[in-house]
C-alpha cells in the first residue's frame, strides 16, 4: 500500500470538518429566523382577528340602534373604533362603516354594512 492511499482513507481533514460547520450554522440560522418571523406573523393575525371580531360587535350594536348620519368615534374593548354613518338614496337605509385599530398600531380593521334605519 502506498503513503498517499492511506492518508485519504483516514477520514474528514480540519478542512472539510469546518466547512459541514459552516453549513449546518447557516441551516440553522436561517431556521431561526424562519420561526421568529411564524411567531411574529402569528402575534399580528391575533391582533387583527381581535380588531375585527371587536367591530363585528360595532356593527351589531348600529343594527340595534343606528346613531345619526356622521363620524361617532370611541373604544370598544380597549381598542379605539371609528364609526361612519352615511346616508343613502333611500331614505330608510344607512351605509355603515366600522374601523377599528388593532392593538398592535397597524392598519384599521374595517367593515362596511349597509343598514335599515329601526323606527321610531
Amino acid at each position: 500500500m502506498c503513503p498517499r492511499s492511506r492518508a485519504r482513507s483516514r477520514g474528514f481533514g480540519l478542512v472539510e470538518v469546518l466547512v459541514a460547520c459552516l453549513v449546518l450554522a447557516a441551516g440553522v440560522t436561517a431556521a431561526q429566523r424562519l420561526v421568529a418571523a411564524r411567531v411574529d406573523g402569528l402575534a399580528h393575525d391575533a391582533a387583527r382577528l381581535r380588531a375585527a371580531r371587536a367591530a363585528e360587535g360595532v356593527l351589531t350594536a348600529a343594527a340595534l340602534a343606528t346613531p345619526g348620519p356622521g363620524t361617532h368615534p370611541g373604544s370598544v374593548q380597549g381598542l379605539r373604533a371609528e364609526t361612519e354613518i352615511a346616508g343613502t338614496p333611500h331614505p330608510a337605509l344607512r351605509l355603515v362603516r366600522v374601523r377599528v385599530w388593532p392593538d398592535d398600531g397597524g392598519e384599521p380593521v374595517e367593515l362596511v354594512e349597509v343598514m335599515r334605519v329601526p323606527p321610531g
